[in-house]
């Protein structure tokens, strides 16, 4: 009789299993609301900082970019007889860039790793005039680990650019989808 019951138990058991199967799934396809809030310290004007927000699934990669491709003279050829003067240029891309993944999704925190790249043109000086004239570039990049609360702004990293003597505060708050 042991014999028979133990089929039966299992046979029993089948329906249930493909329903845990599927709340897992479900569970690691949740959707965050990932919000980063970049404040220029040294600009009263920017004090609120400026917002990009991204909703990117657990344990998947988000990317945002956002900027501007800026021309910049490479060299210049002059043909023969009669010829102008031709230039080469080249495009820099300046703006905001950031590549985010979340991992690790467990009672409320999760971890966070993210790269922030942020590039301006610096105004050139007024007395030095090129010719042609080729922009001056600052860039920042920040790399970040962290491990975050859900729902919590959190300063994850603040930053005193020693070229645009600017002052960057980067605060992140990351809250589930409903």
């Amino acid at each position: 009789m042991r014999t028979h019951s133990l089929p039966l138990f299992a046979l029993l058991l089948m329906p249930s299993l493909p329903i845990l199967a599927q709340e897992k799934k479900e569970a690691d396809s949740e959707v965050f609301k990932v919000e980063f809030n970049i404040h220029d310290g040294s600009d009263a004007a920017a004090r609120v900082g400026r917002r990009y927000t991204m909703l990117i699934e657990a344990n998947a990669k988000g990317t945002f970019r956002v900027g501007n491709k800026v021309p910049y003279a490479t060299g210049s050829l002059q043909p023969g007889q009669g010829g102008g003067v031709t230039t080469q240029y080249n495009y820099a891309e300046v703006g905001v860039n950031i590549d985010c993944h979340l991992s690790d999704i467990t009672n409320g925190k999760l971890v966070l790793h993210a790269i922030l790249e942020l590039s301006t043109i610096v105004p050139s000086d007024k007395g030095a005039a090129m010719n042609p004239p080729t922009p001056t570039i600052a860039a920042l990049r920040i790399e970040i680990n962290d491990v975050l609360i859900l729902g919590k702004p959190t300063l994850v990293a603040s930053i005193d650019d020693p070229v645009t003597m600017r002052k960057f505060d980067v605060e992140v708050t990351v809250t589930p989808v409903k």
